[in-house]
């Protein structure tokens, strides 16, 4: 604009005269570009009339901070008195910290859990009957929701508030929730339907006909398990969008805390055998959802009944959860391969060995992929949602730096401590020095699968978060015949005991098989998308002007 004073570039060593005006600049993505000093001077005669010369001079630059704001922790953020806890936005580690902590709790109770259940049951009828019942109901909730509706929700949840607002968010929500209501519901009245059909010919054929009965009357109590955390996934996500995970963590944790009553009942009133921890679940499921309604009724969240199946943002997240279903279906193939494969080993110890090296390998995947992601997702989604994709890439490299050094730790840890922690928790009885061998050989395969089985989950959530659920699908798919073929490769060469490894080392495989390929196709995308970035695209006019004016 006319009477605008133009800028020229400050050479190195200038001193700065008198009458000339010094602007400090910081650039959007500060850790990228901290600084920068203008020197503004009027000049006799201006290039181009209207348009100042605006040069850039690098001055006195702040120091670079490695972890942005979005990593920051302060132990401030867990205590009362900064407002309700129950509605405090965690930042990505704070939100990771919260999750873990979680985990290590639900964990902890679970071991109490499962050594209440030994006393009581042990490992007899009543005791298998209920371990096949919970198939059914657990499959369903997979499908149906589960991580994946989590994935396919908040992404569109959080672009949808900033184009229409609470209001239109949270009758999207409604929506999605009645649908999952009306979905689920059908799902249980027919498997409550099919319930017998399916025990007797698929699910445990080989069973006595009481021992079928009791599978039977264990699977219709347990289908109500699916719609109550299917509906809390609804809650969950919507929290999770809002950076709120405090409460989330504590329904993890207070999960075991139903179980437990119910093997309390059992415990002091014999008669009800083990309908005590069957009906147990189901007090967990409902304490698991109703721990959470505090902060969703302080977000001022409205319940609508709408039905609209043709809304744009609920067509949307159908595009997403369509194919993250299909994901979750494709990997649950993996474990029945697996115990195919095993079948064959001549060693009868090693289906054992193998589940409990998972067991003692699935902690730490839990603790790194699963906390991280979740805490992350709503950050990368945010990012996604507003096209700043040059700070989501930049997010994303920490995320993930900070989970492979992790894991990395965690299957070092694994590979030393696994046979002391495999002695302690696991030789007694029937557990022989053998099984203690053959089950360290396969957690040392598993240790190795750690980082890329954790790599490629945080890209696959990174992929939810850009709402692009095709990639993750091809890329379960390829890491599916990458699995296989490795077993079959694994299985010619390793002979005697050493073919347990087969198993852990096929996984291993086809973690790092998806990791390259995501990882491949998202920083390759990230360079094109770069161009889009309102911060970039600004800060390509600026160039454009300057050039312009020289």
């Amino acid at each position: 604009m006319p009477g605008l004073p133009a800028c020229r570039e400050r050479t190195p060593g200038e001193r700065v005269g008198k009458g000339k005006q010094i602007i400090f600049k910081s650039s959007e993505y500060s850790q990228d570009d901290p600084g920068s000093v203008t020197i503004v001077e009027p000049l006799a005669n201006p290039v181009v009339a209207g348009v100042s010369e605006a040069v850039v001079v690098t001055g006195a630059r702040p120091q670079k901070r490695w972890l942005s704001k979005a990593f920051r922790f302060n132990l401030q953020s867990f205590l009362p008195g900064r407002g309700s806890l129950s509605v405090r936005r965690f930042s990505i580690t704070e939100a990771a910290f919260l999750l873990m902590l979680a985990f290590i709790t639900s964990r902890g109770l679970g071991v109490v859990r499962q050594t209440l259940f030994n006393i009581l049951f042990g490992t007899g009828p009543a005791a298998n009957a209920y371990y096949a019942a919970a198939y059914l109901p657990e499959t369903l909730f997979d499908l149906v929701a589960g991580g994946a509706l989590i994935h396919a929700f908040l992404p569109v949840f959080l672009s949808h508030e900033k184009a229409h607002g609470q209001r239109e968010v949270w009758r999207l929500t409604s929506l999605v929730f009645n649908v999952m209501l009306v979905v689920l519901t059908l799902l249980v009245l027919l498997g409550e339907f099919f319930a017998p059909a399916f025990v007797q010919h698929w699910l445990v054929p080989g069973y006595s006909p009481a021992e079928q009965t009791l599978t039977t009357d264990l699977t219709r109590v347990l289908l109500i398990q699916p719609l109550l955390l299917g509906l809390g996934t609804v809650i969950t996500a919507a929290l999770n969008s809002k950076r709120q995970f405090l409460l989330p963590a504590v329904s993890v944790a207070i999960y075991n805390v139903g179980l437990i009553g119910g093997l309390g009942v059992s415990f002091f009133f014999r008669d009800v055998g083990i309908y005590g921890p069957t009906c147990g679940i189901l007090v967990a499921a409902a304490l698991q959802v109703l721990v959470m309604v505090p902060a969703l009724a302080k977000q001022r969240a409205r319940y609508s009944f709408t039905w609209n199946v043709r809304h744009p943002a609920f067509v949307e997240v159908l595009r997403l959860l369509v194919p993250n279903v299909l994901a979750v279906a494709a990997s649950s193939v993996t474990p029945i391969i697996d115990t195919a494969f095993i079948s064959y080993i001549p060693d009868t110890s090693s289906l054992s060995a193998s589940r409990n090296a998972y067991m003692l390998f699935a902690l730490p995947l839990a603790l790194v992929s699963q906390a991280v992601g979740q805490a992350a997702m709503p950050q990368l989604a945010a990012l996604a949602t507003a096209r700043k994709y040059i700070r989501l890439r930049q997010t994303l490299v920490r995320v993930l730096l900070v989970a492979l050094v992790f894991s990395t730790l965690a299957a070092l840890a694994l590979w030393i401590c696994g046979h002391p922690a495999i002695r302690i928790l696991f030789q007694h009885g029937a557990f022989t020095a053998h099984s203690v061998y053959v089950t360290r050989l396969a957690l040392i395969g598993y240790a190795i699968a750690l980082p890329g089985q954790a790599a490629s989950s945080l890209l696959t959530l990174t992929f939810y978060a850009m709402k692009n659920a095709a990639w993750p699908l091809g890329a379960t798919i390829l890491s599916l015949l990458a699995h296989l073929g490795s077993l079959v490769l694994f299985f010619a060469l390793f002979t005697g005991p050493y073919k347990i490894l087969a198993v852990p080392l096929a996984f291993a495989v086809d973690g790092l098989v998806a990791s390259l390929m995501l990882g491949t196709l998202l920083f390759l995308g990230m360079r094109i998308k770069a161009r889009q970035d309102p911060g970039m695209m600004r800060l390509m006019r600026r160039r454009a002007a300057l050039k312009a004016l020289q």
